[in-house]
């Protein structure tokens, strides 16, 4: 779901989807990568962009809060895939589209 009122570098979703992705705490400063080839190729973390990560009970389970310019960069899909890599300091967040 696109919202006006959040910005490109922050994504919502519900804690147990969080959960599933193997995150505990409400929030994370995380590198974000959106767009519908970030599954298809690798990703230099130049075009990573740093932002936040929240997981909040406000969000219904199985959907996720982008900003819409970030929620434009999935193209026409209106369902998404949300990958989460550990890194050594940031994590990396994948959204692409679903199939």
């Amino acid at each position: 779901m696109g919202d006006y009122g959040m910005d490109d570098r922050t994504i919502h979703i519900h804690p147990n989807d969080g959960f599933d992705l193997g995150l505990m705490s409400t929030e994370y400063t995380v590198q974000i990568y959106v767009g519908t080839d970030a599954l298809m190729r690798e990703v230099s973390d130049s075009e990573y962009v740093y932002g936040k990560l929240h997981l909040k009970n406000s969000v219904r389970h199985g959907y996720m809060e982008l900003g819409l310019r970030a929620a434009n960069k999935l193209g026409s899909s209106r369902m998404a895939k949300v990958f989460y890599e550990p890194g050594d300091r940031f994590g990396k967040v994948r959204v692409a589209p679903a199939s």
